[in-house]
């Protein structure tokens, strides 16, 4: 009688540690999915900062800028592929390939504020979803770091085309905010997609980084 009592007590003992060993990653979804709520509500989008941006003068050369010219003495854009970092200038910029000197000159277009010439170098895809850029100044950018991330190509519907991908931050030196209005002196790294798809080198995506601060 005993050895029957034993039995039934070893078989409900077994079925408890199946259920409970079963019930576990339960437990452990439950947990991760309070700690991710918790840790959703204490991380929030940074509000937006009012810069004091300097006046905004459309006639200004900035080439005559004492303070600008010492900032780009030599003209120089940092320039890293392959672990491998370079100060190339604008003159150059087309030994080091065809996407290499559009992004360059799309940087100048940039520094120039020639703005229907910088709204020219991104494509109908890009502007499905963005609007084109207001006029705006010559910038005084410095400190220009460029990074080639990828290059692949790429098949899809519309063929074979080459895709770059890119990594780019500057300062820009007194900046009024008539070009970048979420920075003010400092940078934040904007992520660029540049392709040949439409027989010719434009961007389809640019994306700001944006930081999320806890509270």
């Amino acid at each position: 009688m005993n050895d029957v009592k034993n039995k039934k007590l070893k078989k409900k003992m077994i079925i408890a540690i199946i259920i409970a060993v079963s019930l576990i990653p339960v437990f452990m979804g439950i947990s991760y999915a309070i700690e991710m709520y918790n840790l959703k509500k204490i991380m929030v989008e940074p509000e937006p900062i009012d810069y004091d941006f300097y006046p905004v003068d459309y006639e200004e050369n900035i080439y005559e800028d004492e303070e600008y010219l010492s900032l780009m003495e030599y003209g120089y854009i940092y320039y890293t592929d392959a672990s491998v970092t370079l100060g190339i200038q604008r003159e150059n910029a087309n030994s080091y390939g065809d996407d290499i000197e559009f992004i360059v000159e799309y940087i100048y277009k940039i520094i120039e504020g020639k703005t229907e010439e910088y709204n020219g170098c991104f494509s109908d895809l890009y502007y499905k979803y963005h609007k084109r850029h207001e006029r705006f100044t010559m910038q005084k950018l410095y400190d220009i770091n460029l990074t080639k991330v990828s290059e692949t190509t790429v098949t899809d519907k519309n063929g074979s085309y080459a895709e770059y991908k890119f990594e780019l931050s500057y300062r820009i030196l007194k900046n009024n905010g008539s070009f970048r209005s979420d920075i003010g002196d400092g940078s934040k790294k904007q992520y660029i997609t540049v392709t040949d798809r439409d027989g010719k080198l434009l961007i389809d995506s640019l994306t700001t980084a944006t930081t999320i601060v806890q509270k």
